[in-house]
């Protein structure tokens, strides 16, 4: 019995209780691990790029968004004289790409930051064509504005500040009278 109680004493206890708490804890228990799903595959968008008419320059930004969140950012590259893009748009990843890649989601492009007049509709399953155009909307000449009107006297008060000042001269009149009342009274 000594032997015993001198290997309780010498640590085993400490070192069978730690054992004990680990396997409680769950440590030593199995869990089932279930395979993810690949993600789905992004959707590509190609085709030609002209603004006012002409082929941008080569390197001219092209974004693709989906609501305010680009999803989806190239180059324009030159293909012979046609200038011409392709990007591809992932595919909705809620911690990557919050807005991105939803089936049928309507798709705006911007040709050097300017919105493109075509749309496209998000498709992860074909490749989607749109060919890309921007115009410079015309300026028509307007008549110059004329300066606002404006006074040549003071300024006028619309009276709001006067009442207040009156109710604040009359509340301090009041305090003064009623303090002198009760100052006499106490003599």
């Amino acid at each position: 019995m000594t032997k015993v109680l001198k290997l309780v004493g010498g640590g085993w206890l400490a070192a069978v209780l730690g054992v004990v708490l680990f396997a409680a804890s769950g440590a030593l228990t199995s869990t089932t691990v279930s395979a993810e799903s690949p993600p789905n595959p992004p959707a590509r968008f190609v085709g030609s790029v002209l603004v006012d008419g002409q082929a941008p320059a080569s390197g001219t930004l092209i974004e693709l968004r989906i609501g305010n969140a680009t999803c989806g950012a190239t180059t324009v590259f030159m293909a012979g004289s046609e200038a011409r893009y392709a990007v591809y748009s992932p595919a909705l990843d809620p911690g990557a790409n919050p807005n991105c890649g939803v089936d049928g989601a309507s798709v705006s492009f911007y040709i050097g930051g300017k919105k493109a007049n075509e749309t496209g509709s998000w498709k992860n399953y074909q490749l989607n064509t749109v060919n890309l155009t921007y115009t410079t909307p015309t300026t028509t000449a307007t008549a110059t504005p004329k300066p606002p009107v404006t006074g040549t006297g003071p300024a006028s008060d619309s009276g709001a500040a006067t009442w207040l000042f009156a109710v604040l001269g009359l509340g301090a009149l009041a305090f003064g009278v009623g303090g002198a009342t009760v100052a006499r009274r106490a003599r």
